[in-house]
């Protein structure tokens, strides 16, 4: 069955946002499990990949948009697969931060989705969940860059960081559940954690408490301005 646009208040259209969030929940799993390797960041750039063209596919993107980012998606591939193939760090480098351009893309289509739908369901609260997970993968990508350029010691407690490293210390400090383990050495490694722990929080109070306490209630959007609505108009 198709996926139906973000804003319907069919009951069909929940897999669709549900959809993005198991593709995101799999690339997590797949950090934490996989070995830090250019490769196994192919296989994480298609899974973020899916997520991506799984939310365009349901948030009534604009064509431009919509093409732009479809556009991204096999050029970030093959050249991650080229990246993967000259192996060391560079191809390490690469798939990193081809990584991170698709993280960083996925949340506006998502965004702009929330923004028009007119009714605050579990579509919207699933929708803020995926862009909490983005947060963390995208942290997780900066990081392994950081890490990656720097030829010193990164963390505390691990000589180089791998990806599973790299994913917990993103989310420990998304979550500010505090490190018992390893931590980060490096003035730059240290300035990312605060700005990660900062925005990790205030996502928490302001945007996830904020839909979570008015689950149910409509909001005031005007009726078909949707992306795709704006520029058929034009």
């Amino acid at each position: 069955m198709p996926m139906q646009p973000f804003g319907s208040r069919k009951k069909e259209a929940w897999p669709g946002m549900g959809t993005v969030l198991a593709l995101l929940s799999l690339a997590v799993i797949w950090h934490s499990a996989a070995p830090y390797t250019g490769w196994s960041r192919v296989v994480a750039i298609s899974l973020e990949g899916a997520a991506l063209i799984s939310a365009l596919t349901i948030s009534g993107e604009t064509p431009k948009f919509r093409r732009a980012a479809l556009v991204l998606i096999p050029v970030a591939l093959i050249l991650a697969i080229l990246g993967a193939a000259t192996g060391g760090e560079v191809g390490l480098l690469t798939t990193s931060i081809l990584g991170l351009m698709i993280v960083i893309v996925s949340p506006i289509a998502i965004i702009r989705a929330v923004l028009r739908h007119p009714i605050i369901n579990l579509q919207t609260v699933a929708a803020a969940v995926c862009i909490y997970l983005i947060l963390g993968l995208l942290f997780a990508y900066i990081l392994g860059i950081e890490s990656t350029i720097d030829k010193g010691a990164f963390f505390a407690g691990a000589d180089r960081p791998y990806g599973p490293d790299l994913l917990y210390f993103s989310f420990t400090t998304l979550t500010t559940t505090g490190y018992g383990d390893i931590a980060a050495l490096t003035r730059i490694g240290r300035t990312t954690a605060i700005a990660e722990a900062m925005i990790g929080q205030l996502y928490l109070v302001t945007v996830l408490a904020i839909l979570v306490s008015n689950l149910g209630k409509e909001r005031r959007v005007d009726p078909g301005e949707t992306g795709a609505d704006k520029e058929q108009a034009t």
